[in-house]
């Protein structure tokens, strides 16, 4: 696999020994997760000067790691000829495979005149463009520089020079993702990258359909685990994952240094395709997801039905889910959805364990909440606080928790349901006015370890927290010295964390994690059927656990805590 669209960021690349303390730690990844080559993003300068150092930090490293390492060139637009003959002198010198452009921290667009001298450039030299794009709506947009370009930017600049070889960055970090497929459907010089770090179902094999694997090019912006994991849960066959995961090769013009030869691309092909037919067939076993649904989705087309998502439990190796309503993420009476939920998965009771989603600002809640576990034995309580309009620290939501607690049922605490980015224009979400992509904010999680302090006994899993898990444990979970003082309140009840949703796309990040919150704080909750459960497996890989935490983190721990088992 080539990893199209990888930023270095690194601090000190001053010396071949600083490189390659960075590229041995790259390499190790590439090698844990499968991948040949990279491609190189460095920093962009305010100079000619300052662009050129920062290319040829770019070219030392693919010079000193040619097996391992392509490189994209970037400059400022604004420099003029300047940067159109840096760009050129880049490719030609330092064999760099093309230009990156991002309107950070150079707020020219694509379709600006401006750009145009480099667009020419790229198809005289006949290398690629990458771009950041993003679709955003449009009152997100009052808070971006217009020089971010979006779709209709690439078309523009496609149209313009229908020879350039345009691709489009991350369909699916943001934004409508079927808007942008749709827009450069016909614009057959338009590819489009599969990198960022969101992971939703579907997309990628729209985009498939729509324009062919051809068009499209395996990349991950450096968010690594999952973007791999990602191109290995695509519903495609092995042979066209494959075709991705070598898509940006087909780019590069015929004597760009490191390119292999016919033979070498297709044996590297045929061996993604395998490893790709054998990961389907060795699912893991055992897993549970804390953060499944099931009902109606108004936004898009997401077949959740009982029997869909079993199927899709099937593939991914999940054998059991605990499941929400999703109706019931926008009834003003939540517990219609509940009912429906109660009729939807008669007959599944062994797989998918209801959770009852209560919104404790609503009347007779608790009167809801007992039906539903002591009339029909659900297994716990789903709360979503941002689609319901309450604070996590309201009255309403500790009284909830300590109801919870007196029946012994966990509650599941969801952020949201999808990228911010991608929400329909009319839904704005409490605590997410200001924009934010998906996880509980700062002051989310403020909220959050007030709620759990007041109420120590009630068992919790929550998801959707990003980086802020290792604060939450400080600050709920732990005894701590405190100059004179000791802190020795900490909560009884269960205090765990959704592995998925959490800052772990590199081996070293694993480690922390474990060290700051611990494997026994840790569950799986892909959010069937919303993404791809796939790209969160290297989650689990990534953790230096025994096989045995693994399998407690994988779902063993879940049915301890739900008595999945009993």
């Amino acid at each position: 696999m080539i990893d199209c669209h990888f930023h270095l960021w690194t601090t000190d690349e001053s010396t071949p020994e600083k490189r390659a303390e960075r590229a041995e730690q790259l390499r190790e990844e590439m090698e844990r997760q499968g991948v040949d080559r990279l491609c190189l993003i460095g920093e962009v300068g305010d100079t000619i000067e300052e662009c050129r150092e920062a290319n040829r930090t770019v070219a030392k490293y693919v010079a000193e790691y040619p097996e391992s390492f392509y490189g994209w060139a970037r400059v400022d637009p604004r420099l003029g000829d300047d940067a159109v003959a840096e760009f050129r002198r880049a490719v030609e010198e330092d064999g760099l495979v093309g230009l990156k452009h991002h309107f950070i921290p150079t707020p020219i667009n694509i379709s600006d005149p401006e750009f145009f001298p480099l667009a020419e450039a790229a198809v005289d030299m006949d290398v690629p463009v990458i771009a950041h794009v993003m679709q955003r709506l449009p009152a997100d947009q009052e808070r971006w520089d217009d020089s971010e370009a979006h779709t209709e930017d690439v078309l523009e600049l496609a149209q313009r020079y229908p020879e350039l070889k345009l691709v489009s960055a991350h369909i699916v970090a943001g934004g409508d993702a079927e808007y942008r497929i749709k827009t450069v459907a016909d614009q057959e010089n338009v590819i489009l990258d599969i990198s960022g770090s969101n992971c939703e179902r579907g997309y990628v094999e729209r985009a498939a359909e729509r324009l062919g694997t051809d068009r499209l090019v395996f990349g991950t912006d450096t968010w690594f685990a999952p973007g791999v994991g990602k191109l290995s849960g695509l519903n495609l066959s092995s042979e066209a994952r494959a075709d991705i995961a070598y898509g940006i090769h087909d780019l590069f013009r015929d004597d760009q240094p490191g390119r292999f030869t016919d033979g070498e691309l297709a044996e590297r092909k045929a061996a993604a395709a395998e490893r790709f037919a054998a990961s389907d067939e060795s699912r893991r076993e055992g897993a549970v997801d804390v953060n499944a649904f099931v009902g109606h989705w108004p936004f898009r087309d997401l077949d959740a039905s009982a029997d869909a998502l079993l199927s899709l439990m099937d593939e991914a190796g999940v054998d059991a889910a605990l499941v929400s309503s999703l109706e019931s993420v926008f009834y003003r009476n939540v517990h219609a959805g509940n009912r429906d939920l109660r009729d939807r998965v008669a007959g599944h009771e062994e797989r998918l364990f209801p959770l009852a989603t209560i919104n404790p600002t609503y009347p007779e809640w608790e009167t809801d909440l007992r039906e539903c576990v002591e009339e029909w034995g659900w297994s716990g309580v789903k709360l979503l606080p941002a689609y319901h309009d309450y604070d996590l620290d309201a009255p309403e939501t500790t009284a909830l928790f300590d109801v919870c607690a007196d029946l012994d049922v966990p509650v599941v605490v969801c952020a949201t349901l999808e990228d911010q980015r991608q929400r329909h224009p009319r839904v704005t979400l409490r605590g997410f006015e200001d924009g934010g992509t998906r996880a509980f904010t700062d002051g989310h999680v403020d909220a959050l370890v007030d709620l759990l302090t007041e109420c120590p006994e009630t068992d919790v899993v929550l998801a959707d927290l990003w980086t802020h898990a290792p604060r939450i444990v400080e600050e709920c979970c732990r005894v701590r010295r405190n100059g004179v003082r000791l802190d020795n309140r900490v909560r009884s009840g269960e205090t765990l964390f959704v592995l998925d949703d959490l800052f772990v796309y590199f081996s070293h990040q694993g480690e922390r994690l474990v060290e700051e919150v611990g494997v026994d704080r840790l569950v799986r909750g892909p959010q069937l059927p919303f993404k791809i459960a796939e790209a969160y497996d290297g989650y689990v890989d990534l953790l230096p656990a025994s096989d045995d935490d693994r399998a407690r983190v994988g779902g063993d721990t879940l049915r301890s805590v739900f008595g999945l088992d009993g």
